[in-house]
């Protein structure tokens, strides 16, 4: 039997999403689940039926996900709408100046994987400027062991 496979896809304008997906990876490599973390930017679409899980993570720029994460997202529905990636577990998370901010940046993620493709989503988390990031590392990687579980189920 073939292990897993998780893709952890973000864009980060100034690191801190990036810091986030390896916190997270790094929760998840404990497990003999495979994970791949890639740059939404240099990621090639047609690779994404190949995982079994997806999680998504973006900066939030006036309560929005980045145009890059967003031409991703605009990409998937176009070539894998219609049920192609449905069941499949989804982790969503976000860099983000104000909660209130990244709450709205987390909704269009979820909304994406969730009514778009039709994905089962695991509530994202949030990192809010401000935060050390030993706080932020912590949440990440506590997130990523909820998403283990899920994708394990």
């Amino acid at each position: 039997m073939s292990s897993k496979k998780v893709l952890i896809l973000y864009y980060s304008g100034s690191g801190n999403t990036k810091k986030m997906a390896k916190a997270i990876a790094e929760a998840m490599k404990s497990s003999a689940i495979n994970v791949t973390v890639e740059d939404a930017v240099k990621f090639d679409i047609s690779l994404l039926p190949n995982y079994e899980s997806i999680v998504l993570g973006s900066p939030t720029y006036f309560s929005n996900v980045a145009w890059q994460v967003k031409k991703v997202i605009d990409e998937s529905i176009v070539h894998y709408g219609g049920g192609k990636l449905k069941g499949r577990v989804a982790g969503t998370f976000t860099s983000a100046g104000t909660k209130r901010d990244g709450k709205d940046c987390l909704k269009m993620l979820e909304v994406a994987l969730g009514f778009h493709h039709g994905m089962k989503v695991v509530q994202g988390i949030i990192r809010v400027d401000g935060e050390s990031d030993k706080d932020v590392e912590k949440r990440c990687q506590e997130y990523g062991k909820k998403l283990l579980k899920e994708i394990e189920k």
